[in-house]
């Protein structure tokens, strides 16, 4: 659904007369990055892309056992374009025009003791079809989710997914028009059980079923070594509709947390055959939840043949978080290595949530595309109604 004209007086008239009894918060985002490879510059309009959005969040117990909840979001360039950069984060529809979209309008409904409904448009968590959070819109979906915890220490998934406003034409992870569409002209299936009967061990396996284009397993485990460390396993597994090929991927990675610091090392690899990639499939196959997935460069850990190693480490200094991610892909996808090094700061300024980043990616030949150095500014403001 979109409004093609809204304005910000008129969002925040109709959140603020549904004010009584609810809670009404959001955030007001501004993302901005510029990349120096082929013939852009650092900071050049050539090479530089921005947006901002406005999210309105709504949610109101109605009784006892039933919440209902309610988002709108507005993006806009703000004329962005005229001057600073030549692309948005979000697709605008192949433009700039200002956009608005319900990303949320559910009911949270308690059906029993145990068990809970969320019936509507949401977002969804799973290590197949989830929300991506790198944009500055999240995509959401039209589903039933339903949470069972009847068996000690076990939580139980069961969801139908009628659309979703996934882009798999572009990378912008957000259709451009704000339409929802289905799965290949079906809904999709999801489950999933969550067991903590292990001490200080989370194992997860999923199941899923997209007609028409993929049927994808999940199995994971996590635990915890020591107070300091920790080991994490994946294994994934998709076939395409018709079952005659096979995707499969496995993962490792080794934590070690003490104090301010917290680090970790992953290696995963992609089987050589396959046609659907180890990522999300409600985005077409970017983003992975693979423990190796690269701060910038998606589309690559999950693809075939990859073999990847991560290396990453989080610092906090009190008035900062820094952070390191070292990403080494081989993959056959581009025929070539692509290695990226992200630094990042995250801290706040006065009442905005900032985070700098400075990524080199390193990509020669097939990925010279890829080749340079990209800078990025994440500006958030939260509030509340």
């Amino acid at each position: 659904m979109k409004f093609k004209k809204i304005s910000l007086i008129t969002l925040l008239a109709i959140t603020t007369a549904m004010a009584d009894n609810a809670k009404i918060s959001g955030d007001a985002k501004l993302y901005y990055s510029t990349f120096d490879g082929g013939e852009s510059d650092l900071f050049s309009k050539t090479g530089s892309i921005g947006d901002t959005a406005l999210e309105l969040k709504y949610s109101r117990n109605l009784k006892e056992g039933i919440v209902i909840n309610a988002g709108i979001t507005g993006v806009s360039t703000l004329g962005l374009e005229d001057s600073l950069v030549s692309g948005t984060w979000v697709n605008h529809n192949g433009g700039v025009k200002d956009q608005a979209y319900i990303d949320t309008a559910n009911i949270v409904a308690k059906v029993a003791t145990n068990t809970t409904l969320v019936v509507g448009r949401q977002e969804l968590d799973t290590p197949f079809f989830y929300s991506e959070k790198w944009n500055i819109v999240p995509n959401t979906f039209d589903a039933v989710v339903a949470v069972n915890n009847d068996i000690p220490d076990t939580t139980f998934v069961g969801a139908w997914v009628g659309r979703g406003d996934g882009d798999a034409k572009t990378v912008n992870a957000v259709n451009g028009n704000g339409g929802f569409s289905s799965f290949g002209g079906h809904p999709a299936y999801a489950f999933g059980l969550i067991n903590k009967s292990i001490p200080n061990t989370a194992v997860q396996a999923w199941y899923y079923q997209v007609p028409s284009t993929a049927k994808a397993y999940w199995l994971q485990a996590d635990t915890a070594i020591t107070k300091e460390t920790s080991l994490g396993l994946q294994y994934a597994n998709a076939k395409n509709s018709n079952e005659s090929d096979s995707s499969q991927a496995a993962a490792v990675k080794v934590g070690y947390a003490a104090g301010p610091l917290t680090s970790h090392v992953a290696y995963s690899k992609r089987s050589s055959v396959g046609s659907i990639d180890i990522a999300n499939i409600a985005t077409g196959g970017g983003e992975s939840k693979l423990y190796t997935e690269a701060f910038l460069n998606y589309g690559l850990v999950g693809s075939r043949k990859a073999e990847t190693i991560a290396v990453g480490a989080d610092y906090d200094i009190g008035t900062a978080e820094l952070g390191l991610l070292y990403t080494s892909v081989d993959t056959d996808k581009l025929n070539s290595d692509v290695k990226e090094v992200a630094l990042t700061a995250t801290t706040k300024v006065g009442p905005v949530d900032t985070t700098f980043a400075f990524i080199n990616t390193d990509a020669k030949g097939a990925n010279s595309a890829l080749d340079g150095n990209t800078v990025q500014a994440y500006l958030t403001v939260p509030f509340s109604l």
